[in-house]
């Protein structure tokens, strides 16, 4: 059985089914921080971030040789910071409760 379909059913049937079909797409494993500061920092500024994560925690800089660091360029000169999504999400998880997220910048 052969069905043939006016361009304008063709159109209206691809109307009907778009919202039903998702494109996912992998995340990505190395980002910028600007990309996540949403949701991994809670929306926190750059400096925030800097300041009371990557230095009061400086095992998490790639530069100081720690395994399971995951991120790279905190305070590069030129160089754009990025975080390595795998290893951040799980430190980000295991250590919340030791962040001061109600902390204030000097």
């Amino acid at each position: 059985m052969e069905i043939n379909l006016s361009p304008d059913n063709l159109k209206e049937l691809a109307q009907l089914v778009a919202p039903l079909l998702t494109i996912n797409q992998p995340e990505p494993d190395w980002v910028k921080l600007k990309d996540v500061r949403d949701d991994l920092f809670a929306g926190k500024s750059p400096a925030w971030i800097r300041l009371f994560i990557f230095d009061s925690f400086p095992e998490v800089q790639i530069e100081n040789g720690q395994s399971k660091a995951w991120v790279k360029g905190v305070h590069g000169q030129g160089n754009v910071t990025r975080i390595y999504l795998p290893y951040a999400r799980a430190w980000m998880h295991e250590h919340h409760d030791e962040i001061d997220w109600t902390a204030k910048m000097p």
